[in-house]
Order: structure tokens, then C-alpha cells, then sequence
């Protein structure tokens, strides 16, 4: 009987395998293809460049939409001085999607010192993942701009403003990115630009700020973890990809210069996931996804890596959890320094979104993450995706108990009543998780095609 049982159970059990390692295989194909990608394009690079890069710049790259204008003017000064206090000068690429406009930042920009602005203009995007021309007139005639090098006694840094078309594919974040990538940076590279050797990656929100033991709150805004950062790049050559812990901060209205503006809050509560993730990024497995609002990277790694994800993802809404996904199977050394974090915007506890069903907006914000991290895992499989990030049972917090008790503890600044607080805050946390992963497996990202979707 029990033979009969088992050969039963079999013939249902052995097509369902072969299923599953078919599905597999095609998988670990897709997977291979984009870092075969990755790699010829770097390689192009290398070779255009002769492997040449200017090391008394750095490039920044942020995209910007509806409320950018909320922070960048407290956020590109910061990053320029920043930048300035590491004795190099910084190329800044602002990219404004989809018709997207702050003049007021700009009439700010204008007014500081020692800084260029150049104003960039796209021609209508043709396809979701084919980037646009870029000119340097509104009426988009004549070449296309690309950037020039750089003659050594200029001693200003530099702004440039895409003002990206509005246009029946352009509206999205990654559909900016590629226009930046994919357009003015590939092409300058062809036409022979030097380019700086390392480029950062960065949100309108994001504060590049270091975080220490017994550190009082108010200080850390005085910090400069860009300089970190971007030292140990250069002492350490095998080291690709560099970037900051992710901290979600729940952000307050301030007054700078007579404009109203956003910064962190750091004495305000954010929600129980966000919470979680505070604790665990970049200390443990599933959680080691470089976050885009502060990634260090060399220029030609994350040119080739944005290049093509957003020539073949153009749905992706989490480029940088993909991007960390891509570097990690292509062999690029990436690391998290642990001590150096970037701000990420929470919503407050008890704010409430109109536009879903989730009511509570720090809840749909991490739905919205998880649904593009669940199209990945649909598209890489979850044997590829999750040493970088994984939506599953945090089994470290029991089997590595001592050490997520630590980081808590650290989190907390040793504060015994908040620790016992934030404990049922991650009770809350892990039970919501479960209902957010379960709406979001069933509606993953399209990432590819007509219907993939702009999102930011």
C-alpha cells in the first residue's frame, strides 16, 4: 500500500518538478542575458574612454517630479558642499519628467555662487524604452547636446536641468533615468567626454549623513557621509559599487530663504515596516539592495547598469534594488557601509492615501515596493534575487537572534522603554507585512512592453 501511496504522490510530484526546473532555467537564461548586456556595455565604455576618468569631478544624477521642488533646495546646495569640502567640484544632472517644472528652485539656484546652470531640453520620447534626443534649445533643432570636457581652470560646479517633453511615454521615473543614461551620457561618452570618475545616484529628499553611536539627534544633519563614501572608493580600487544604509525619517515643514521646504524629523515615529527596515538594512541577508537615494558607484558600472535596465525595464519602479540584483550575479564588488545613511520619506502613522485600498500611506508605500520586488523575483526567480532582497520570513531575527537584538538596541540608543515599545511595533510590522506581500503578489509590476506602467 504504501509503494502504491508513494508512486500515486510521484506521478503528480515529477511533471510539477521538471515544471519548476524548466521555469527555473528560463529564469537563470533571462538573468544571464541582461548581464551579458551589462557587461558589453561596460565594456564599451572602458573602451571609448580608454579607460580615462576625471577624478577632480563628481557626477550626481537625481530625477525629479511633483514635490521635488519641496526639497531640492535645501538638498543640491547640501550636496554640493559636500562635494566642495572633498576639494572637487560636482557635475549635477536633474532630470524634470514628464513636463514637470520648479522655477522657483531654479530662480534659488541662480543666486548661489561659483555654480553654472545649463538648461537641457528633450524631443518627445519614441518609445517607453528608447531614450530621447537631448538639446540644449527648447525647439529641440539642430545636434543633439552632449557634454564637452572639461577644461581644468574652470573652477565652477555645474547644474544641468533635462526638461524632459510631456509625451505619451515619458512620464516615470525610469523613463527619465534613460533619457539621462541612455542619451546624454552614452552619447557624450561616443563624442569623447571624459567622464568624472564616480557618479552618484540620489533622491530630491536625500541627505547623505553619517550615523554614530550616542549621536544626538539634531547633529546628524551636520554630518558628511558623501565624503566617507567616496574616500574609501579611492582606497579601495576593487570596490564598484559603495552605498549609504537606507533611513526612512519622517519628514517636517521648515522655512529657508522664504520658501517652504522639507527636512527630516528625526524625534517623530515612523511606521512598524519602516521601522523594521531601519533596523535590518544592510546588516542581513534580503536586505543588502543598495537604495538609490545614495549609491557611490564608478561612472562606467552604473552608466551600463542604467543603460540597460532602463532600455529593457521600463516598468521597473525599484531600479535600485534591480540594479543591485545585476551587479551581484555580473561579479561587481558592492558593499553597504553600515554607518553612512541616506534619508528615504516616510509617511507619518496616521496618514491616509485616497488612492488605494490600503488606506494607511505608509502601507501602500511599501506595497508599491514590494510589487516591483515581486516582478523581479518573478522575472529572475527567487534563487537569484534573494541574498539582495527577499519578502519572506525574517528567520534571522531567531537564528541570529544576539545580532538583530544588537542592531535594535543600536537603533535605539539604548533606550530600554523604546526598545519594548519598537518590539510591538515589529510584532505589528511582521503580521501587516504578510497582508502587503500577499496584495502584491497578486498585482506585480508589468516591467516590460505597452503595458508596463510609469511609475515612481
Amino acid at each position: 500500500m504504501f509503494i502504491d501511496t508513494f508512486r500515486r504522490i510521484s506521478v503528480f510530484q515529477i511533471p510539477s518538478l521538471k515544471k519548476k526546473t524548466l521555469f527555473k532555467s528560463t529564469q537563470d537564461s533571462v538573468l544571464n542575458s541582461d548581464i551579458k548586456a551589462v557587461k558589453n556595455c561596460r565594456e564599451w565604455i572602458i573602451s571609448k574612454t580608454k579607460n580615462t576618468f576625471d577624478n577632480r569631478r563628481i557626477l550626481g544624477v537625481v530625477a525629479a517630479a511633483n514635490k521635488a521642488d519641496s526639497f531640492l533646495p535645501y538638498t543640491i546646495p547640501k550636496i554640493i558642499q559636500q562635494i566642495a569640502d572633498m576639494g572637487m567640484k560636482a557635475d549635477i544632472i536633474i532630470g524634470l519628467n514628464h513636463g514637470f517644472e520648479c522655477p522657483k528652485v531654479i530662480e534659488y539656484f541662480d543666486l548661489l555662487p561659483n555654480i553654472q546652470i545649463t538648461h537641457l531640453y528633450t524631443e518627445a520620447k519614441p518609445e517607453n524604452n528608447i531614450p530621447a534626443k537631448i538639446f540644449d534649445n527648447v525647439e529641440c533643432t539642430g545636434e543633439p547636446y552632449f557634454l564637452d570636457k572639461f577644461s581644468p581652470e574652470c573652477s565652477q560646479h555645474r547644474i544641468f536641468f533635462i526638461h524632459q517633453k510631456v509625451s505619451l511615454h515619458s512620464s516615470g521615473k525610469i523613463r527619465v533615468l534613460g533619457d539621462i543614461y541612455g542619451s546624454l551620457l552614452l552619447n557624450s561618452i561616443e563624442k569623447g567626454w571624459t567622464p568624472p570618475e564616480f557618479l552618484v545616484t540620489f533622491d530630491a529628499e536625500t541627505q547623505f549623513l553619517l550615523e554614530t553611536k550616542h549621536q544626538a539627534i539634531d547633529s546628524k544633519l551636520d554630518t558628511n557621509s558623501l565624503m566617507l563614501i567616496v574616500n574609501e572608493l579611492k582606497n579601495s580600487p576593487q570596490i564598484d559599487i559603495l552605498s549609504t544604509r537606507n533611513k526612512f525619517a519622517v519628514y517636517q515643514k521648515v522655512m529657508l530663504d522664504n520658501m517652504e521646504i522639507l527636512l527630516p524629523d528625526f524625534s517623530q515615529e515612523v511606521p512598524p515596516i519602516q521601522l523594521f527596515l531601519n533596523v535590518v538594512h544592510g546588516r542581513f541577508s534580503g536586505y543588502k539592495w543598495n537604495p538609490g537615494g545614495g549609491i557611490v558607484a564608478r561612472t562606467d558600472v552604473m552608466i551600463s547598469l542604467l543603460v540597460i535596465i532602463s532600455e529593457r525595464y521600463p516598468g521597473i519602479r525599484v531600479e535600485d534594488v534591480h540594479l543591485s540584483i545585476l551587479a551581484h550575479h555580473a561579479g561587481f564588488n558592492s558593499d553597504i557601509l553600515l554607518k553612512a545613511i541616506s534619508i528615504n520619506r516616510s509617511p507619518k502613522i496616521g496618514e491616509i492615501t485616497m488612492n488605494s485600498s490600503l488606506k494607511s500611506a505608509w502601507m501602500e508605500q511599501i506595497y508599491r515596493w514590494n510589487s516591483g520586488c515581486k516582478a523581479l523575483e518573478l522575472r529572475y526567480g527567487k534563487h537569484n534575487i534573494s541574498p539582495i532582497v527577499d519578502d519572506g520570513f525574517p528567520w534571522f531575527t531567531i537564528t541570529r537572534s544576539l545580532d538583530f537584538l544588537r542592531a535594535l538596541i543600536e537603533h535605539n540608543k539604548i533606550n530600554l522603554p523604546t526598545i519594548i515599545k519598537n518590539v510591538k511595533f515589529l510584532a505589528i510590522a511582521l503580521i501587516t507585512s504578510r497582508q502587503i506581500r500577499r496584495k502584491s503578489s497578486n498585482n506585480p509590476d508589468i516591467l516590460q512592453g505597452s503595458t508596463a506602467k510609469a511609475f515612481w
